[in-house]
């Protein structure tokens, strides 16, 4: 027996054949490449037909087992999106909201659409490589114990007496065991050995012999070789995360006592966090009521109701950028009486409750005095003292090795030095470990239980947000704070805590309940919206509609004396009268949960006063002209008078909610009018508000005296000017309105709609990144219902399909270059991985909007649109085969056509090609019912979204169409799920895998995958060699085409295969970076569920159809006499017959026996590629539970037997892989002797026998002893 590179030498220098082993290629543009004589990819068998024939040759269960995929292989499932809630947040019940309201909610509360494959993801060998678990395969496996490693106990003793014998003089060593005949008889004789001189023949040893071996052998004996590089293992496809609510590090705050010396009213904690270093408040407040019941009791006249919502003194704080600068703040209100904070805060300083005699009685007096207070003044409050508490510790980061406790540095002790050295360590860290958020650490600290005995007194004249973080920033550097503001004793006991993943009897910041939520509890804990002080780059997922209100200033210094202990009502009105004020003020502690008004804090006597109030307000889902913020002045009587109001009006001032359709936030600097308001004031802003009769009289003559800010978190309002355009067109043509239309600043007519629609969605890329990431599902998911919806306008029919696509273009590409957006090892954006994964799904069909110009009314008719014409794509892809279109990211690339890309057109021009609708359809009164709309492959007055998104890719031109091939893996993800979703809509029995889509849409595919593929070659041969990029697209393209061979005819997407190794051959002029990329793009291709259905594993030579290059030695059976079994010796060969019928395995061993004939620059680590590659591939069939019968295992090793052939030929590698010249195919002369004496030490008997071939030894005559 002859090895096999013996035979294929043999065949290849028999007349006829190529007098060497390679081929040299010259390619215009490109530099010449020599590549061995059996690179190029045959042609391979028409898989459906071939496998419809060779099925009904099998009985039905082995059919069923080892031919076809199964029935049910592909599924569409509508999975329920995970709530944390209860009940998922919706708006108020019984109003009829807008359309983009609707769409937002129903964006928010749809179910996920996931596309499954029976055997993805869902395999052991899957699995294996998803979650990562080959690494702790070994500890499934059972532990070997050899004879050595067992000691009985008789041998135990026996080691241990022969240890005794050898320290005995020689004398004793010669001692028998028996002194006495009478011993020797007595001892017991050993076992008899029952088989030892039975005669066992040959046969009989050598089953016994096979037995023993099978004995405990692990069946999965590839899956024990150490798991391959993840670097290598390109065919891991990671699942992207399901999109969520974001949460940062979590705490939870539990405040248990809150005391001063004196006990004599009630006092109220509000609780917050603030970023020193950003000077921004970094949550909402917490309002907690600490006060004993009969305390408490003061107030009952002025709270009707107490929800228990509002008992809660517990909160949940979410911090997305931890960081040494962060404190808590608890600010102290107590209700409003006569006199300065420090007035009201001495009897604080000077008493205590332990003292007896006068003390007493002042304490009993001055408790008498605070209900009389509370009595006419218990809805007013006033400031009192606040306390600050640095988080350093509770964000992991513990290494700061603080030594002097939170207690100690609130109550001023510790050296100064001390604290500079600490809080410069802190700052240092934090700056350290956040510089990406990815390297966040949970809060993993231990429960800490703080006691502090201190608190500051508040200024009354700096109240101010300004102010606080001055007082949080001198307290940070030094402990002159307390030297210069006064301080009162007292006791505040709270613990901190990591907040528990699923903490029970929580409510959300929108007050509601959070699963798990059980009603035996007493006081529920409260998550506190986070304000992050930067962006967070996460899709709104849940529906929240806030706004938070902060006055800030008042200026009434030149107003009348009787200005002086001022508060300000704020309500929020749906209308101008006073019932108009709605019930959607968030509560304070102990109270109801939502009330119709709130009020300020006084300050005494200060007619220019700060605010630090926040007030939390529920947006009502539907927003008109009509909502508006009221703010009432009154100043506040403390001494009560005869007759007299405790409130003395003071003004007015409004702010309207709905700026032209838009939510109104930022700050804000109105007037204060003295006089009623008039009518229809709400609908003007006060500062542009058009004279009156009566003339409105304002303070200070109109200026602007009141400073308020306004803040939205909303995932219904964008807050950005460019969505908000957009997305109110879209809103104009899907609704029922009335033109012109205004926005912003302008009046849309319905002639101009059309225009301006178009404008909106090119520039939808100019808008901020954080709101487009944040309404990006809802984005994407209305361009893509403008790419194939029809719109009719003024009688128009208006196209839209372009316009979106190139948007959706631009957004991926500004998504994938923000450095602050994640991606995953395959370049892709996590954003828009998940948003395909998840959310994406086909376009619902809607009753076509025609808007008229009569009487503006929308009606439904069946109407015709235009996208580009058939004919113009054609043209189109046929220009960018033969000249490449010449652009920046091609730019080494000539005009001539290549002999790939005219292959590639003729295989376009080979199947019939409608041209005649000029791409115009029709699109028929739409229906809700998917099924209905998908009962034919490809209706003509049906547009479907995967051709029109394969169409707008191929007629792409310009910058478009160099981010399209960039980022193709976004485009072709979507391109495989719509299309998905279209076969599991239709009739798969009435529609096989050859007829499911239409020529032209194949004729578009093959279009693309030709210009990527040629993409690819560009910028490998690049003077830069982009070879990265080139890499990343080249693995997009091969789960491309990994996808498709479960949806399209598998025969359609071989040639698609089988183009893309020849053109890439063609095109490059770097043998190991040819090798390397067909070897990742055949590894992902070989790594599909189905990939022995589609290698025909099950088939036996006899059924391999008849081969359009026969076999090298079927042409060569005469020089190859010494063989008696052709069909035997066939089997370990790599023919064009085995390529041909085993399409993906002869690619991948073409690979490998290329990579190990080759000696270039760098073929090393490509050999590792190829070899790891096998490795990895014969792993999973190991793993493989479908692979476990004996009878599947026998084929799939028939199918690998020309791995033996390969290795073989490379055994002068495998002996001495350093010498450089030794090796297979090179320097060899066509002479045997002189290859088998190159060979090295080897011998090639012995190499013949470990490889199982025994067949050869017979024919050579040499007997196996002799080895």
């Amino acid at each position: 027996r002859h090895s096999s590179a013996e035979i294929r030498k043999q065949f290849t220098l028999q007349p006829g054949f190529a007098q060497v082993c390679q081929r040299s290629l010259s390619t215009p543009g490109f530099s010449t490449l020599h590549l061995p004589s059996f690179y190029d990819a045959v042609d391979p068998v028409d898989f459906e037909g071939f496998l419809m024939t060779q099925l009904n040759n099998l009985d039905s269960e082995l059919a069923q087992e080892l031919g076809d995929f199964p029935e049910d292989d592909l599924d569409v499932v509508f999975t329920p999106k995970e709530c944390r809630t209860l009940q998922p947040s919706m708006p108020e019940d019984g109003v009829e909201l807008d359309s983009h309201v609707k769409d937002c909610v129903q964006t928010y509360i749809r179910e996920w659409l996931i596309v499954n494959r029976k055997n993805q993801g869902n395999s052991d060998t899957c699995s294996l490589k998803k979650k990562g678990s080959r690494k702790d395969f070994h500890k499934t496996l059972q532990k070997q114990t050899f004879e050595s490693e067992t000691v009985d106990s008789g041998d135990a003793n026996f080691q241990v007496g022969t240890q005794h014998v050898h320290a005995l003089p020689e004398e004793a060593s010669r001692m028998t065991p028996a002194s006495s005949d009478f011993e020797l008889r007595s001892l017991q004789p050993d076992p008899r050995l029952e088989n030892l001189l039975r005669h066992v023949s040959a046969e009989e040893f050598e089953r016994q012999n096979e037995e023993a071996r099978r004995t405990n052998r692990h069946p999965e004996l590839l899956a024990l070789y150490p798991s391959v590089d993840e670097e290598d293992a390109v065919e891991i496809r990671p699942v992207p995360d399901c999109p969520k609510e974001h949460l940062g590090n979590r705490i939870l705050v539990k405040l248990q006592t809150l005391k001063f010396d004196i006990e004599i009213e009630p006092l109220f904690a509000c609780i917050a966090l603030y970023d020193v270093k950003e000077r921004k408040k970094i949550s909402e407040n917490f309002h907690c009521d600490l006060n004993s019941d009969s305390l408490r009791g003061f107030l009952r006249s002025h709270t009707p109701s107490i929800d228990l919502s509002t008992q809660a003194r517990s909160a949940v704080f979410s911090v997305t950028y931890p960081s040494s600068d962060i404190y808590l703040v608890i600010k102290i209100e107590k209700v409003l009486q006569q006199g300065e904070i420090g007035d009201c805060a001495e009897p604080y300083m000077v008493l205590k409750e332990s003292e007896a005699g006068k003390t007493k009685e002042k304490i009993e007096k001055l408790k008498a005095q605070a209900e009389s207070f509370c009595l006419r003044l218990g809805k007013y409050r006033m400031p009192f003292a606040w306390i600050p508490i640095s988080l350093t510790n509770f964000f992991n980061l513990s290494t700061l090795e603080r030594e002097i406790p939170e207690a100690e540095i609130v109550n001023g002790k510790g050296s100064t030095s001390d604290k500079r050295a600490t809080l410069l360590q802190a700052r240092r860290l934090s700056e350290r470990s956040l510089s990406s958020e990815d390297s966040y650490p949970a809060s993993n600290f231990k429960t800490i239980s703080l006691t502090l005995g201190t608190f500051f007194k508040q200024e009354g004249d700096r109240l101010s947000d300004e102010d606080l973080f001055k007082f949080l920033a001198d307290f940070k550097r030094s402990s002159s704070l307390q030297r210069r503001i006064k301080t009162l004793p007292g006791t505040l006991k709270l613990e901190i805590s990591p907040a528990p993943e699923n903490l029970g009897y929580c409510l959300t910041p929108e007050l509601l309940p959070v699963k798990p939520f059980p009603e035996n509890r007493n006081r529920p804990h409260k998550e506190i919206l986070e304000f992050p002080v930067r962006e967070v780059y996460v899709p709104h997922t849940i529906y929240r509609n806030l706004l938070y209100v902060y006055p800030q200033r008042l200026n009434f210094a030149n107003r009348l004396a009787s200005a002086r202990n001022i508060t300000i009502k704020i309500q929020f009105m749906c209308g101008e009268d006073p019932s108009c004020a709605m019930p959607v003020i968030f509560g304070k502690s102990s109270g109801p949960e939502f009330v119709q008004e709130i009020y300020t804090a006084i300050t005494y006597h200060n007619k220019s006063p700060d605010f630090y109030e926040e007030v939390k307000i529920k947006l009502p889902a539907k927003l008109t002209e009509k909502h508006h913020l009221l703010f009432t002045f009154y100043h506040i009587s403390c001494q009560p008078k005869q007759g007299a109001s405790v409130e003395t009006l003071l003004g007015y001032s409004w702010l309207p909610i709905l700026l032209n359709d838009r939510l109104q936030t930022g700050h804000y600097s109105l007037p204060v009018a003295l006089d009623k308001l008039p009518l229809h004031y709400s609908i003007h802003s006060p500062e542009k508000i058009p004279s009156q009769t009566p003339p409105i009289k304002w303070v200070e003559g109109h200026k602007g005296v009141f400073i308020v800010e306004v803040q939205a978190i909303s995932s219904v309002h964008t807050q950005d000017n460019h969505l908000e355009k957009f997305f109110t067109l879209c809103h104009s043509l899907e609704s029922q309105v009335t033109f012109p239309i205004r926005l912003m600043d302008q009046k849309i007519t319905e002639a101009s709609l059309e225009h301006e629609l178009k404008l909106s969605i090119i520039c939808l890329n100019s808008s901020r990144l954080e709101p487009l990431v944040l309404f990006l599902h809802l984005v994407l998911n209305k361009l893509f219902q403008l790419a194939v919806q029809p719109m009719v306008i003024a009688g128009q029919t208006a196209n839209f399909s372009q316009f979106a696509f190139e948007s959706v273009v631009a957004i991926v590409n500004s998504l994938h270059n923000s450095k602050e957006l994640s991606k995953d090892q395959h370049g892709r954006n996590c954003l828009l991985a998940s948003y395909v994964y998840y959310v994406f799904r086909l376009p619902d069909p809607q009753r076509e909007v025609v808007k008229t110009g009569a009487g503006n009314s929308a009606i439904s008719t069946e109407s015709r649109y235009y996208t580009f014409g058939r004919t113009s794509a054609v043209s189109v892809g046929s220009k960018l085969l033969q000249s490449r279109v010449i652009s920046c990211s091609n730019p080494d690339i000539t005009v001539t056509q290549t002999a790939a890309d005219e292959e590639v057109k003729n295989i376009m021009s080979s199947k019939p090609v409608d041209h005649s609708s000029s791409r115009m359809s029709y699109y028929a009164e739409g229906t809700n019912d998917m099924s209905s709309i998908c009962a034919s492959p490809r209706p003509s007055n049906k547009k479907h979204f995967h051709e029109e998104l394969a169409l707008q890719m191929v007629v792409s031109t310009g910058m478009v169409r160099e981010s399209v091939f960039k980022y193709a893996w976004f485009f072709f993800e979507l391109l495989i799920k719509s299309m998905a979703q279209y076969v599991h809509n239709i009739e798969k029995e009435d529609n096989p895998r050859r007829s499911r889509f239409s020529d032209r849409f194949k004729g578009d595919i093959t279009t693309i995958v030709s210009v990527i593929t040629s993409e690819i070659a560009a910028l490998l041969v690049k003077p830069s060699k982009e070879s990265e990029q080139a890499e990343k697209i080249n693995i997009s393209l091969a789960f491309f085409l990994y996808d498709l061979l479960s949806l399209m005819d598998r025969g359609f997407v071989f040639n698609l295969i089988k183009h893309y190794c020849n053109q890439l051959s063609n095109k490059l002029n770097s043998l190991s970076t040819l090798i390397s990329m067909r070897l990742e793009f055949l590894r992902i291709l070989c790594s599909h569920e189905h990939y022995l259905n589609l290698n025909f594993f099950f088939m036996t030579s006899a059924s391999a159809p008849a081969s359009p290059s026969p076999s090298l030695s079927s042409q060569n059976s005469s020089s190859c006499s010494s063989f008696q079994d052709q069909k035997i010796t066939g089997m370990f060969d790599l023919s064009a017959e085995y390529r041909q019928q085993h399409f993906l395995t002869g690619l991948l061993f073409t690979e490998l026996a290329a990579a190990l004939d080759a000696d270039s620059e760098g073929i090393s680590k490509v050999q590792r590629k190829a070899v790891n590659a096998i490795l990895s591939l014969l792993s999973s069939h190991d793993l493989d539970p479908r692979c476990s019968k004996k009878e599947v295992k026998i084929k799939i090793a028939a199918l690998y037997l020309p791995l033996v052939g390969i290795i073989l030929d490379s055994l002068p590698q495998l002996h001495d892989f350093t010498i450089s010249d030794i090796r297979s195919g090179k320097g060899r002369t066509g002479n045997p002797e002189e290859e088998q004496e190159t060979a090295g030490a080897i011998n090639q008997n012995v190499a013949f026998a470990i490889a199982g071939n025994q067949f050869n030894l017979r024919n050579s005559g040499i007997p196996l002893v002799s080895l």
